[in-house]
């Protein structure tokens, strides 16, 4: 769980130990929503960088944010912001793949330049890099900068390398070709 009651200055990660470059990984989150709770989105930071953020955080990210809960896309922190989808402007918020309040499955498959990601089945984005702006790095679970109280809940988290170029999760109905 990810959870503050006061403030983050600086969005911080709960890292794995080693970096990943091409893997699957998949998870169950589940965003508390309340009057009290922020509605802020979670992500998964990969394929950039750590560094030490502001306030002397050790545990900041650079580099793409694999969004989800009240936002989904790809944000490219501290580089170019929004990349996913093009031209967004404002928080993606009331995607129809998300369960509010409820636990969402969540599909993230990197090979190569390719970033694929799947929240309940459906395809939510599909998205190839320049190489320059990937590389190896540890995956994190993020809790956003913020001043007011949030909570994320995360479940069956199978992280494997050099996956098959297949989802797993994405279902029939959703599938094209």
């Amino acid at each position: 769980m990810g959870a503050n009651k006061g403030p983050v200055p600086s969005s911080t990660y709960l890292f794995t130990e080693k970096s990943y470059r091409d893997f699957r990984l998949l998870f169950e989150v589940k965003q508390t929503v309340s009057p009290g709770h922020s509605t802020m989105h979670s992500a998964v930071a990969a394929l950039g960088e750590r560094f030490e953020d502001k306030g002397g955080n050790r545990h900041g990210f650079k580099g793409p944010l694999l969004m989800f809960c009240h936002d989904w896309g790809i944000w490219d922190a501290y580089r170019r912001n929004r990349v996913e989808p093009a031209g967004q402007r404002g928080p993606l918020s009331n995607h129809p793949a998300e369960k509010k309040g409820d636990w969402n499955r969540i599909e993230i498959l990197v090979r190569g330049n390719r970033i694929r990601f799947v929240a309940n089945g459906r395809l939510i984005f599909d998205f190839t890099d320049k190489p320059a702006m990937l590389q190896a790095s540890p995956i994190g679970l993020q809790l956003h900068s913020n001043n007011r109280p949030q909570e994320f809940r995360f479940r069956g988290l199978i992280l494997s390398t050099d996956p098959a170029d297949q989802l797993v999760t994405l279902s029939q109905a959703n599938k094209s070709g």
